[in-house]
């Protein structure tokens, strides 16, 4: 067996060579040889498959069409062919692209003894048995193959056919990748099917066209575009269709009489450098392509018509330069029409979304008012854009005539300033204000020749305005006013011009709607914020405000390492106050308290708070503890000087006050909390060393730091009584 493998392996080895799939197989389909070529299509590599069958790796090979075209190999038999066209492989494959490989499988029946084959006739009988037909079929028969040519006996030991009594053979497959040829192949007789397909249907065209030449005309006169030849060389039409009758009002024969005065008669000058520049192309112009222009034509009436061309070349001269061009001409008047239109459109809402952008960036009146004038008089390059604004009772509702007054106007520098004229009757009356609310503009292109009533052109003249335009501005049903445009010279007010100007308005008067809504919700949220900041008995700030006010100015006197100051004031016995006086006396009570300890304090940045029932409290930044003991002192005088009776206390006859005061120059790494527990406890103080005094509190030295911004607040044995009015602790 070592012997035979090696001697398959010498005979067989030449295939390791050729670009092609070889496989030799025993009669029960064990493998024998595999080739390189299948090693790399199959990525089975030799060592694996040698001495296995195939079936094992391909069952497929054992289905009985296979089978049996192998059992007749294996007998002795002829060559047979696995066509590309029937088995598409019979060894699958995968190939560059994950798709199958198209195999052409040649087997041939080869004796087992046959051991006189030489190398070099063993590769031209593979290259002989692989060579195809013109069609990509295989060309391999017994006629062509290099063993049946060779002209060996038929005897077991040598020949090629054995007989019968040849001990057996063995079936040697060569196998060609068709693929990349069989796809080229189905491309090309696509590409023939569709050549064939369209010469046949362009035969059949022209043979109809060929059969009668009045069709042609016909179809040529119909279409709707004019057909026409123009000769380069004599530099005039020599044909045209009869469309050149509804385009351009002229005859075919009328065209082609122009001669060589077509271009001068019927194309605008301003397209006539364009038209020759367009003809100078056609000497490097290949055969099919196509040049196209977009110019203009008179028609008959004298109306200039746009058309877009479309030509190439016709005929050539004998030493191939260009005679004659094909075109076609059609009418794009309309288009033409449309687009300008679209492009003013577009303009027209570029520019209304600039200015509305501009606009709607405040929500402030007079500056919408004013970026408005300024805007407009910008792009309408107006001498007077202004907006009058009627007065509140235009209309049916005023007893005398509606009147408005300029608000705001932008103005050359020339013109005489029309800010804050009043006018009366000026487009005013009824008839102008029924128009206005159905949002009619009026646009005056000569003040002297329109019919306007003679009091108006007196006004007008005074500011030297010779024409204008007038858009409404319409809140809803209500009129509110005018936004208007002045020139100095006549003019006439384009198109564009009015339709910007009427979009504009209504994005003008919604800018103004919202303006005043948003001045309505500032003034409310003042309100609001004046409500929610202030104590409704007293009218002082409320704890809410004292609270976010001491905050802010702890924050401040940290960055800024000055003194801040508290004093906290509390009600003497005004329990009892309620109790003698009932609560209503007490609610007045309180408010002349409030009030005079508001008179006691002086300085804008000092706020005045009602801290909670019958107490209250006064922030005095920026202030050292001498300043906040002299206001403390004020407060006294002020609430002696009300000499409110108070039966029910034990320390005056007269309503009184206990008061404690605290100072500290605030550091970053505390907060207020500490400077109120200090002020309240000098408070608490006071009430224990029998009230109606200022008790103060300073910070602990020995705790501070060395500049001075200590946190450690300890109570001082400073009481100052109260002696501007005789009481039980003055004594």
């Amino acid at each position: 067996m070592i012997e035979e493998s090696k001697s398959i392996k010498e005979k067989f080895g030449v295939l390791d060579s050729v670009p092609v799939g070889a496989c030799l197989l025993q009669d029960d389909f064990v493998v024998l040889f595999w080739n390189t070529c299948l090693e790399e299509w199959t990525k089975i590599p030799r060592s694996q498959i040698l001495g296995t069958k195939i079936t094992t790796h391909f069952p497929h090979l054992s289905q009985l069409k296979y089978a049996t075209r192998f059992k007749q190999i294996f007998a002795g038999g002829p060559p047979t062919i696995f066509s590309s066209q029937i088995h598409k492989h019979l060894i699958p494959a995968t190939w560059q692209d994950g798709q199958q490989r198209i195999q052409q499988t040649t087997v041939t029946a080869v004796s087992a003894m046959e051991a006189g084959i030489e190398e070099q006739e063993m590769r031209e009988w593979v290259l002989q048995t692989l060579e195809l037909k013109r069609d990509g079929t295989s060309g391999v028969g017994a006629p062509t193959s290099a063993f049946l040519s060779r002209e060996f006996p038929l005897s077991a030991s040598s020949s090629i056919w054995p007989g019968v009594n040849s001990p057996s053979f063995y079936a040697l497959l060569v196998i060609q990748d068709v693929t990349d040829l069989t796809h080229r192949i189905q491309a090309y007789r696509t590409m023939r099917d569709q050549a064939l397909e369209e010469v046949q249907v362009r035969q059949r065209v022209e043979e109809e066209l060929r059969s009668s030449q009045h069709f042609i005309q016909q179809i040529a006169d119909a279409a709707p575009y004019l057909l026409y030849i123009y000769d380069l060389t004599e530099q005039r039409n020599v044909y045209v269709n009869g469309q050149a009758s509804k385009l351009l009002g002229y005859t075919p024969q009328e065209i082609l009489q122009m001669q060589t005065a077509l271009y001068s008669s019927l194309v605008h000058p301003e397209d006539l450098p364009r038209l020759k520049a367009h003809q100078q192309k056609f000497p490097s112009a290949q055969d099919g392509h196509i040049l196209e222009l977009e110019y203009r034509l008179k028609h008959r009436s004298g109306e200039w018509r746009w058309f877009r061309c479309r030509d190439q070349v016709f005929a050539r001269t004998a030493d191939g330069c260009p005679k004659q061009i094909f075109g076609t001409a059609q009418d794009i008047t309309e288009y033409k029409r449309a687009e300008e239109a679209l492009r003013q459109q577009n303009e027209r809402e570029l520019l209304m979304a600039t200015i509305t952008q501009h606009i709607r960036q405040s929500l402030d009146l007079a500056e919408v008012l004013s970026t408005t004038v300024t805007e407009v008089r910008q792009f309408l390059q107006a001498d007077r854009v202004m907006i009058v604004r009627f007065n509140p009772c235009t209309g049916s509702l005023c007893a005398g005539p509606a009147t408005g007054a300029v608000t705001v106007e932008s103005v050359a520098a020339n013109c005489q300033p029309m800010l804050g004229e009043t006018l009366e009757n000026f487009c005013f009356d009824q008839f102008y204000l029924e128009a206005y609310q159905h949002r009619a503009i009026r646009p005056i292109a000569d003040v002297f020749a329109a019919d306007l009533p003679q009091y108006q052109i007196d006004l007008l003249a005074q500011f030297a305005v010779r024409a204008y335009l007038v858009v409404p501005l319409v809140q809803g049903d209500e009129l509110w006013g005018l936004l208007m445009a002045h020139q100095c010279s006549p003019r006439q007010w384009m198109q564009l011009e009015v339709e910007l100007l009427s979009s504009l308005a209504t994005q003008l008067a919604i800018a103004i709607k919202q303006a005043e809504l948003y001045q309505q919700l500032q003034a409310a949220n003042l309100k609001l914020e004046r409500l929610a900041s202030l104590d409704e008995l007293t009218q002082l700030a409320n704890r809410r405000r004292f609270d976010q006010y001491l905050e802010m100015e702890w924050r401040r006197q940290v960055r800024e390492q000055t003194p801040l100051s508290l004093i906290l004031c509390d009600i003497d016995s005004f329990k009892s106050y309620n109790d003698t006086y009932g609560h209503p006396g007490g609610d007045e009570c309180l408010r002349q308290v409030a009030g005079a300890i508001g008179n006691a304090v002086n300085r804008p940045a000092d706020l005045v708070a009602r801290y909670g029932g019958e107490e209250f409290a006064v922030i005095l930044p920026n202030t050292a503890i001498q300043g906040a003991v002299l206001v403390a002192e004020h407060i006294q005088l002020k609430i002696a000087a009300l000499q409110l009776p108070h039966a029910g206390s034990q320390v005056s006859p007269y309503v009184t006050l206990s008061l404690g005061v605290a100072s500290i120059v605030p550091a970053s790494e505390s907060g207020a909390e500490i400077l109120i527990a200090a002020a309240d406890q000098a408070l608490y103080q006071a009430k224990r060393l029998g009230r109606d005094r200022i008790q103060l509190y300073q910070p602990d030295p020995a705790a501070g730091k060395a500049n001075g911004t200590g946190t450690s607040i300890l109570p001082v044995d400073f009481s100052i009584p109260n002696t501007n009015l005789p009481s039980p602790t003055s004594a």
